[in-house]
């Protein structure tokens, strides 16, 4: 499968602070690709280094099979791009916007956009809410014919059923040959929408995986109530960590298998017993 961004060995330094380290990360085209980290870790700097905003210290990143910085403006004509800093001009209209955009890339889907998020483009943006300028930036991301869409933080701003329906045309978009770079702070979005995930900590890239071998990384939450009191030591096993006991109640976490968990709960007359696996976000505890 080809690669829609390739980062090769970028490091990305202010000074004496190295804000990205060496990072190295293959994005394949007609996915939809998380960017998963804390605060800080260098998600906003490598989609600004991406977008050739910030140049990097050392290493290439090339985007759609160019080089990111030397076809910089051929680039940007493919690229959509959503920030997640908005800024917009406050005393331009919606319709100022989408038809300056449009003036340099061609209108593509912004008219149907347009009536799919309910957007009245005559509103100034300073009469805007919050939601509203959002979902102006996203119809902009889609002026003209994207290859690609680099966007941080999509939904901040958004009510669940735009958050909804902006997933539909992330899905769509992906499925039709595009390919969308996701950065979120949202681990359940990523989980429902993205096929592969990176995750950025302290700017190093800690994990890069397929969405479905990271859901296979078992971690299970188990819940069990006796009939009478448990003795914590009896589940004092192998990647397993007791969360909470009191009494008749244990809480477990288990990595990978749970059968020494049931052996262990066989001993005991056990009258509730609930087994569910981890989050995301507590894969990522576990594993990263």
């Amino acid at each position: 499968m080809a690669s829609a961004i390739n980062i090769k060995g970028v490091t990305k330094t202010f000074g004496s602070k190295r804000a990205l380290d060496d990072v190295s990360l293959t994005i394949p085209t007609g996915q939809v690709y998380g960017f998963l980290g804390p605060n800080g870790a260098g998600k906003t700097t490598t989609i600004r280094c991406l977008m050739d905003y910030i140049r990097v210290s050392r290493g290439a990143i090339d985007i759609l099979g160019k080089d990111a910085h030397a076809n910089s403006a051929e680039l940007k004509a493919v690229v959509g791009y959503l920030s997640s800093d908005v800024q917009l001009h406050d005393n331009w209209t919606g319709k100022d916007h989408v038809n300056f955009m449009a003036s340099t890339k061609g209108r593509g889907r912004a008219d149907e956009l347009v009536k799919t998020f309910n957007l009245d483009l005559s509103v100034k943006v300073r009469n805007l809410s919050s939601g509203n300028k959002q979902k102006l930036a996203i119809i902009l991301a889609f002026v003209g014919q994207p290859k690609l869409l680099i966007m941080d933080e999509p939904t901040r701003g958004l009510d669940p059923l735009l958050q909804n329906q902006l997933y539909e045309l992330l899905r769509e978009f992906a499925i039709s040959g595009g390919t969308v770079f996701l950065s979120s702070h949202n681990l359940t979005e990523v989980q429902q929408l993205c096929d592969s995930v990176a995750v950025i900590r302290a700017g190093k890239i800690v994990a890069a995986e397929a969405m479905k071998d990271i859901l296979q990384l078992r971690v299970h939450l188990v819940q069990a109530v006796a009939t009478k009191a448990i003795n914590k030591a009896d589940f004092k096993l192998t990647d397993v960590e007791i969360q909470h006991s009191s009494g008749k109640t244990i809480a477990l976490k288990a990595r990978g298998e749970i059968d020494p968990i049931i052996k262990a709960l066989a001993t005991y007359n056990v009258t509730d017993l609930d087994v569910s696996h981890a989050s995301l976000e507590d894969v990522f505890m576990e594993y990263y």
